[in-house]
């Protein structure tokens, strides 16, 4: 079993997102994928940004403060996004055969 993203990929502008977030920070990973936006990067949840945003301060960690602006602006940029943008695995999607459902968008692999 595989998920539709970890085969195909994101769309691109989230990936376009995701990628300027890393720029700002160094290419350090560790607070996109383990800290507020944990579950939209790490777990590929992009529809959870704007809970994220809502609940930003209470998963902090041991973030500096311009970690957490960057991070927060990626969530900003992708909670701003149509939801046809970044919503794009088929409803019909079958993990068992990912090479079966073709994205619909260009999509790029960032991870």
């Amino acid at each position: 079993m595989i998920c539709w993203y970890c085969y195909w990929g994101w769309a691109t502008p989230v990936a376009e997102i995701y990628k300027d977030a890393l720029a700002e920070l160094n290419g350090d990973k560790f607070p996109l994928h383990y800290g507020p936006a944990h579950i939209v990067w790490e777990d590929e949840n992009f529809d959870a940004a704007q809970w994220c945003l809502d609940n930003f301060d209470i998963y902090r960690g041991d973030n500096s403060d311009e970690e957490l602006a960057a991070v927060r602006k990626s969530l900003e940029r992708l909670a701003a996004l149509p939801q046809e943008t970044w919503d794009i695995e088929p409803d019909d999607y079958d993990d068992l055969h990912p090479e079966n459902f073709p994205p619909r968008v260009p999509v790029e692999r960032v991870r």
